[in-house]
């Protein structure tokens, strides 16, 4: 196992442990799922294909939404937020399965992925994860949570402008899916 794999090992465990500690002390449903969400981020960050170009800039912004918190955690969540926060954690694990060895933190070119949900959004993984961080939100709405929701969106955006610069191919695909990341807004 290459160093840089090693340390995104050790990275996605330790933040697994700390939605764990988090879950424990606000434990709701999707506080839980946070945590085989980052542990099955660490497998699969030790199983990606090496990237022929990556974007350091996007690292440092993917580490830093991964690791961003909120200000305050529910400690109940209305049945129909659960909802709202599952569907988008399925969005996130099928845009995973479709990733599969493609993953990564970094805008990098391990190969173009089109298939599963990128056939419909360009950038589903972002959508879900907003979507799951926006139940959490709204069950806790502050300002500080809102916020943070902010910055996360918009290292999102970022994330999303330096992925579709730095992956080969990446012009024919926009004509094949249109939406970077909501169907007919954007």
């Amino acid at each position: 196992m290459r160093l840089k794999d090693k340390v995104g090992l050790i990275f996605f465990i330790l933040t697994a442990i700390l939605a764990g500690f988090s879950a424990a002390a606000n434990s709701s449903l999707l506080a839980w799922l946070s945590v085989p969400y980052y542990l099955t981020l660490a497998f699969l960050y030790t199983r990606r294909r090496p990237a022929s170009r990556w974007n350091r800039t996007g690292l440092w912004l993917g580490l830093i939404a991964a690791f961003l918190p909120m200000a305050s955690y529910p400690r109940t969540i209305p049945w129909p937020l659960t909802l709202f926060g599952l569907a988008g954690y399925a969005l996130i694990f099928w845009s995973l399965l479709a990733l599969g060895r493609s993953f990564g933190i970094a805008p990098a070119d391990r190969g173009l992925v089109t298939n599963g949900p990128y056939r419909f959004v360009r950038h589903p993984m972002y959508l879900g994860e907003l979507a799951f961080r926006c139940a959490l939100v709204a069950a806790s709405l502050t300002i500080g949570n809102i916020a943070l929701m902010l910055v996360m969106a918009a290292f999102q955006v970022a994330r999303i402008f330096l992925e579709e610069r730095i992956i080969d191919g990446y012009e024919d695909y926009i004509g094949e899916t249109r939406w970077r990341f909501i169907p007919g807004v954007w």
